[in-house]
């Protein structure tokens, strides 16, 4: 059966056995026929090695990488989107002259998917309304593939409300949340051709704070002091949300689950 899985955030560089026992332990539960999406916007906002995360990220099993606005807010982002053909989802309502692309037509072996990301506009980066981007995408879409949208930020609300706005008969629409640095509890939409997940959650080190050491964490935040992050290392918690599709590629059962790896 189909699956769709989406992990949490990855919010700091992570070693390459770890991500391949995360995309093993979904693959478990989810099947072979599953699609694993991820968003690494903690990577492309503090990885000082992007390129070889970025790599490291579908060589270890991850079939679709999301990003928030941190993909341009420094210049290896934006050199890692430029000319990339690799199936790296930036915000669609990015400025015009970001780089990179925001909808993406994934072919898997169960058909095509759009993968949709915008950020909802909460960070320090502007965009352009999220919903006026989204829908000039649908008011052009002729297709009826199924979409996955990630909406990146920290705005619950707005996140229901494009659900509720964008949902239409006939269409696919499933709708995962990040950028809160927490698992929601998964929302059941009337619409049985949605699926909502509000957030994601993350994949980060056990014993950080926001994925750095907690010194690091309480000089940058608290003290204001302008030092470099420093990564937390050790023992991964990884959360990761699965939705499985029926013949007709609608959702008909899902699961959340949370490990350390």
């Amino acid at each position: 059966m189909l699956a769709i899985a989406f992990t949490g955030v990855i919010q700091h560089e992570v070693e390459q056995a770890q991500l391949r026992r995360l995309t093993a332990s979904v693959r478990s539960d989810a099947g072979t026929g599953c699609i694993i999406a991820c968003n690494a916007n903690g990577l492309f906002a503090s990885a000082s090695r992007l390129d070889a995360q970025i790599e490291m990220l579908f060589d270890s099993g991850i079939d679709v990488v999301f990003l928030g606005e941190q993909s341009i807010g420094r210049n290896a982002g934006r050199s890692a989107l430029s000319g990339s053909t690799l199936p790296l989802v930036r915000p669609l309502n990015l400025p015009d002259a970001a780089p990179g692309r925001g909808a993406v037509l994934f072919n898997s072996q169960h058909g095509p998917f759009w993968m949709l990301s915008v950020a909802d506009g909460t960070g320090k980066i502007p965009v352009a309304l999220p919903h006026l981007a989204l829908k000039e995408f649908f008011g052009n879409k002729t297709d009826s593939f199924p979409v996955v949208l990630n909406v990146d930020g920290t705005d619950y609300e707005y996140r229901e409300a494009l659900l509720w706005k964008f949902a239409a008969r006939g269409l696919t629409l499933l709708l995962f949340g990040s950028g809160c640095g927490f698992m929601a509890a998964l929302n059941e939409p009337e619409n049985v051709e949605c699926f909502f997940q509000p957030d994601v959650g993350v994949v980060v080190s056990d014993k950080s704070i926001g994925g750095l050491t907690p010194d690091s964490w309480w000089q940058r935040s608290v003290e204001r002091v302008p030092v470099s992050p420093v990564a937390g290392w050790g023992l991964l918690r990884c959360d990761y949300t699965i939705v499985w599709l029926d013949e007709n590629k609608r959702p008909q059962k899902h699961m959340q689950k949370t490990v350390k790896l």
